[in-house]
């Protein structure tokens, strides 16, 4: 009844405002899911060969040097403290860009202890944990470069 006291100029005033408000909706949700896509595909880089050097632990004369970082995961790393220590195994591996390195000491008094490090670029510096493997802890530990 409301329509029909209306003139039909006005109904089509109110037909066209609403159909233009739909219109705005539907390209704003549409925008909206585009920008969701691009940053879902924007995957930030961190160059691993970053953490190639030599590192010092900030508590002692430790020191970690990653002589090499491969495509494949593995890397050539060495330990001193401050003799050197055999590595028993060294990895790298980038999530998102964040590098993490994995390195498993197999010696004498390091049967399996481990740093488990992630390479802060804004600080450039490795921090994370080292499990000493023969009193079964774990340390909060942080490197900065040496060279």
């Amino acid at each position: 009844m409301i329509l029909l006291k209306l003139g039909r100029t006005t109904f089509l005033i109110i037909k066209l405002f609403f159909i233009l408000i739909l219109n705005v909706s539907i390209l704003l949700f549409i925008s909206c899911d585009n920008k969701t896509e691009n940053k879902s595909q924007i995957v930030k880089k961190t160059d691993k060969t970053k953490i190639i050097g030599e590192w010092l632990r900030t508590d002692s004369d430790y020191m970690i040097k990653i002589v090499e970082v491969n495509d494949n995961g593995s890397m050539l790393a060495k330990y001193f403290n401050p003799d050197p220590i055999n590595v028993g195994r060294a990895n790298w591996e980038s999530n998102s860009g964040d590098l993490k390195i994995i390195i498993e000491l197999r010696d004498i008094n390091y049967p399996g202890s481990t740093y488990t490090l992630n390479y802060l670029a804004y600080k450039d510096m490795l921090a994370g944990e080292y499990y000493q493997a023969v009193e079964g802890l774990t340390f909060h530990v942080e490197f900065i470069r040496n060279s």
